[in-house]
């Protein structure tokens, strides 16, 4: 829309050569110069990803000595415990390593902390009940690579930890008996930026090939839907090893996962583990529940794990206790986990009715109209002041919203008006934050200048969490926006262009071909087109609420196609309205000629109905 800045990627390769060594169309060519895909071998690994491009777990540092300990423990009959993160990941990897210890024989248990009562990751006090309830090794997954206190603690009550994590290393390790971390600076594993599902998967493929319970060099598959569906929720890079288990777990949900299921699934009898042999065709229970809870029938895409699957898991931990998702994974009894995934999907529902409610008080107090009945909250504001949306970062206080809730509620705000936004939400001692980040302003590095105000604070350059006390959210916001050195023209928001193709360019192989970049995500982003003077030959309100547009366009060569807008429809028509006139909208609604020409950003698709198949076109944007 407006304060927008579009570019187009024009990286060189050598076209000929891809396009007749893999028999593709020079759009296809384009994309994969623009994604840094040029060398034959990096191109068959990204458009044809298998398992032969997994890397062993032996090359993870200390990995193999991790399994040595567990090795050793369960010949002395020692009790174990996983102790996990409450989000999406943090539940995969938790149940990748407790069923993979159950399946080799260890008498195990987990233990995923309560957001509000522990906080995130392992603390002492988990290390003392686990201590009370016998356990001699705790393994940590998905954190613990911070936790310098609970190693302490484990030291001295005589528990051994290892720990498998995922996060950037902090300048004091915690003293763990194992660590394994691909980020260490000594490791040297390929892919650096897994997530803690994947490493957790590795351990557990080291324990079952060891005991020969799955063939050599593939014992993470069975574990590929659990990876797939962390490695999109923690939107980690989707590049290299990251891609291929992406692409081969939701090729494996997709060909076990969709359809109705055979009675005996409904028999307790049947269970998740791995049986003889390493057979991997049993599926989980819980997740198929999960799966047909949520409606999904025809396929399940990056866009399903992202928005439908991990969000009824991440709400288990943001309302209720994520041990919830954990009682789902571990199900045996189809009908007992079709009672659970609906707790979830309806958790996941009462999760998004609140995010609504809160983020539209959020943009109330943005825009200066707040209707705040609460006291509490106007006695809050009047010692912070509303957030101005004239600053360069924003901080929003919703006293009484879920803490659970800051991060999303940030990001909304965040994508509305792209700029840095922090939202703090009321807590048991002074305020708790969330923020979210542009392209540009390193949020962690900006925190670090205003350490003194925060009891607690921690994030990356995109997002970041805070405590603080009540007193000093005043003057965090001043220091805050007196210390942005950012210029309104870094503050315009950046859109980047795969290629200008004007809409009748493309055909049904083109298009089909764009499948092969699926799936899209953080370091591979969706391919996103775009064209200009475009005409929109008839405009229609479409959705249950009429909150969606369909446009007829005719390019510039006259080729006419359909296409659906599912953002802002009001701020679309009113841009529009200010450029042409509100006369030529009524024209265009009325199917009429008009005088509008745009410049949109789209991404192409094949759009099937009655059997009939055609191209249409979702369109991402305008520029004014």
């Amino acid at each position: 829309m407006k304060n927008e800045k579009w570019s187009i990627k024009c990286k060189k390769g050598d076209f000929e050569f891809i396009m007749n060594t893999f028999g593709v169309t020079a759009c296809t060519a384009r994309l994969l110069i623009n994604r840094g895909k040029t060398e034959e071998r990096d191109i068959k690994e990204f458009l044809y990803p298998d398992e032969s491009m997994l890397y062993p777990q032996s090359l993870m540092r200390n990995l193999p000595e991790a399994a040595d300990v567990i090795d050793e423990k369960l010949s002395s009959h020692a009790r174990f415990r996983v102790i996990g993160d409450y989000d999406a990941d943090g539940i995969m990897s938790t149940y990748i390593l407790t069923d993979a210890l159950k399946k080799i024989g260890a008498e195990a248990d987990f233990y995923i902390p309560d957001r509000l009562k522990d906080g995130y990751g392992i603390n002492a006090e988990m290390i003392d009940a686990a201590k009370l309830d016998g356990i001699d090794t705790i393994i940590t997954c998905d954190n613990g690579i911070a936790a310098v206190e609970a190693a302490d603690e484990a030291k001295k009550l005589g528990i051994t930890l290892i720990v498998t994590d995922h996060h950037e290393l902090p300048e004091v390790l915690p003293d763990a008996r194992i660590i394994v971390d691909a980020k260490h600076p000594e490791d040297t594993y390929p892919c650096k930026d897994i997530c803690g599902a994947v490493v957790a998967a590795k351990l557990a493929a080291e324990l079952l090939e060891r005991r020969n319970m799955a063939p050599k060099g593939k014992g993470v598959l069975p574990y590929l839907e659990f990876m797939a569906i962390a490695t999109i929720c923690d939107v980690v890079p989707l590049d290299g090893e990251n891609r291929t288990i992406a692409s081969m777990g939701l090729k494996k949900l997709n060909t076990e996962y969709l359809g109705s299921v055979d009675d005996t699934y409904f028999s307790s009898s049947i269970t998740n583990t791995l049986g003889e042999k390493g057979n991997t065709s049993h599926i989980n229970l819980g997740l198929k529940a999960l799966i047909d809870t949520c409606e999904l029938k025809d396929r399940i895409s990056d866009y399903n794990i992202g928005f439908v699957i991990g969000p009824c898991l991440n709400a288990t931990g943001r309302l209720d206790l994520a041990a919830r998702a954990m009682k789902l994974l571990c199900s045996n009894d189809m009908k007992e986990a079709l009672a659970l995934a609906t707790e979830c999907r309806e958790l996941n529902q009462e999760r998004k009715d609140m995010t609504f409610k809160e983020t539209e008080k959020a943009f109330q107090i943005l825009e200066n109209s707040a209707n705040i009945e609460n006291q509490d909250e106007s006695a809050v504001l009047e010692i912070t002041g509303n957030a101005n949306l004239s600053e360069k970062v924003l901080v929003v206080v919703l006293p009484t919203c879920h803490e659970s809730l800051a991060g999303i509620i940030a990001g909304r705000i965040r994508e509305k008006y792209n700029k840095p936004t922090f939202v703090l939400t009321g807590a048991k001692e002074g305020m708790k934050g969330s923020g979210r980040s542009i392209p540009g302003y390193n949020m962690f590095g900006e925190l670090q200048k205003c350490a003194d105000l925060f009891t607690k604070f921690g994030g990356h350059p995109m997002a970041a969490g805070l405590s603080l006390a009540t007193e000093n959210v005043a003057e965090f916001r001043h220091r805050i926006n007196e210390n942005c050195e950012m210029t309104d023209e870094d503050m315009m928001r950046r859109v980047e262009l795969d290629a200008a193709v004007t809409l009748g360019c493309f055909d049904e192989k083109s298009v089909e071909e764009l499948n092969l970049f699926y799936p899209c995500g953080q370091g591979n982003p969706t391919p996103i087109f775009g064209d200009m003077n475009v005409k929109p030959t008839r405009i229609r309100r479409i959705g249950k609420n009429n909150n969606f547009l369909r446009f007829n366009f005719e390019d510039s060569k006259g080729c006419r196609f359909q296409a659906v807008y599912f953002k802002d429809p009001e701020e679309l028509i009113d841009c529009i309205a200010e450029k042409y006139g509100r006369d030529q909208v009524d024209l265009a609604f009325e199917g009429s000629p008009n005088n509008i020409k745009l410049t949109l950003s789209y991404v192409p698709e094949i759009n099937e109905y009655n059997g009939q198949r055609s191209i249409q076109m979702k369109v991402q944007g305008f520029l004014f």
